[in-house]
């Protein structure tokens, strides 16, 4: 009769390692395997009842935890708990005043007691339109605002007249600016060709712009040159600039309403050094 033995993991491992290098980790992992196994299955369980259970827990911690009052110092050392919102209270506005008309219904009383003043006319007060009260009143006005003011819808825009004497005109009313034949291209090309220099502020090393004003008159001659700005030591440079302004031929005169007119112009000119 066979007899049938039984061999224990432990046993098993002894056996199959017999020969073989047991401290290469393949013997001590299949022999901790079975704890291993349990410890791992027993987190598991552990933390899936945890996940269960949390909402009565919290539910539960919930109800042991007092609300914590946060006090907040003020400027003036009080101490405020609570915080409330005031409402701002609501402001009814009343409706404007509907317009009547007064009017008593006459009434039988002695002549001592009777008003001597006439009663109104009961018609006019029908035709007047308005409810009736015990006393006038004037509502409000139901007519729109008008933005423009009456009119037929034409008008007629008076351009400023010319001077009647020989005094200069603003140039920001005029027609049309006075200008050199040509243009202003045309105008700095021929001041290019024809400025100097002048030796003595070449020699000082003096540059900078210089401002001249003068007046165009109606047949286009320049009259009045006057040096408005210099650079510092300029003066020689001035007195070049009106030289060249002076020389400059007749320019076509403003305009102003389709009539020749005298105007004053201002122009910049600027010395560089080479």
């Amino acid at each position: 009769m066979n007899k049938q033995e039984f061999v224990s993991q432990r046993d098993m491992l002894d056996i199959v390692f017999a020969n073989r290098n047991r401290a290469y980790g393949a013997y001590q992992l299949r022999r901790e395997y079975p704890n291993n196994l349990l410890k791992a299955l027993g987190m598991g369980l552990l933390l899936m009842a945890l996940l269960m259970l949390s909402p009565k827990i919290m539910a539960a911690f919930a109800g042991l935890v007092s609300p914590e009052v946060v006090e907040f110092p003020s400027d003036d050392d009080r101490v405020f708990t609570e915080v409330k919102v005031i409402q701002p209270p609501v402001v009814k506005v009343p409706p404007p005043p509907q317009a009547s008309v007064a009017y008593k219904p006459p009434v039988v009383a002695p002549d001592h007691e009777v008003n001597e003043t006439p009663a109104p006319d009961v018609q006019t007060i029908l035709d007047d339109g308005r409810d009736i009260g015990a006393q006038t009143v004037e509502g409000p006005d139901d007519t729109p605002p008008t933005l423009d003011p009456p009119g037929n819808g034409t008008a007629v825009i008076e351009l400023p007249a010319p001077p009647e004497d020989d005094n200069p005109v603003d140039p920001f009313v005029v027609s049309r600016m006075p200008s050199f034949p040509g243009g202003e291209a045309e105008m700095f090309r021929w001041i290019s060709q024809n400025l100097d220099y002048p030796e003595q502020a070449r020699e000082s090393g003096v540059s900078g712009q210089v401002v001249l004003q003068f007046l165009v008159a109606k047949d286009g001659t320049i009259q009045d040159i006057q040096v408005v700005k210099t650079p510092a030591g300029g003066a020689v440079l001035g007195k070049e600039a009106i030289r060249v302004v002076q020389s400059m031929p007749r320019w076509t005169p403003g305009e102003h309403n389709g009539k020749p007119v005298k105007v004053k112009f201002t122009l910049p000119l600027r010395f560089n050094l080479q």
